[in-house]
C-alpha cells in the first residue's frame, strides 16, 4: 500500500453523520470509506480521457466519397459485383 499522508477537510454535519453510521455498520473507519470513494472517483474521471486515446486518430482513416460502400463492398474491394 502507498504511504498515507494526513489531510483535513470540512464536511457538512449530515454527511459526517452518514459516514459515521456507515463506518459502524461496516466496521471500518471513516477515513477508509473516504479513501475508497476518492479512489473510485479518480478512476472514473481517468476513464473520461478516452477522447485523448491515440486510437481515435484512426477514426475516418478509411473514409471515402462513395456513399454505397457498405452495400457494394465487393465491387470496391475486388472489382466485381456480388
Amino acid at each position: 500500500m502507498a504511504t498515507l499522508r494526513r489531510t483535513q477537510m470540512y464536511l457538512p454535519e449530515d454527511i459526517l453523520l452518514e459516514l459515521k453510521r456507515k463506518s459502524n455498520k461496516e466496521k471500518t473507519t471513516i477515513a477508509h470509506i473516504i479513501r475508497n470513494a476518492v479512489s473510485d472517483f479518480l478512476k472514473r474521471e481517468k476513464g473520461k480521457d478516452w477522447e485523448k486515446d491515440s486510437l481515435w486518430n484512426m477514426v475516418g482513416a478509411g473514409s471515402s466519397q462513395e456513399g454505397d460502400i457498405s452495400v457494394n463492398h465487393d465491387k470496391y474491394l475486388y472489382g466485381k459485383d456480388k
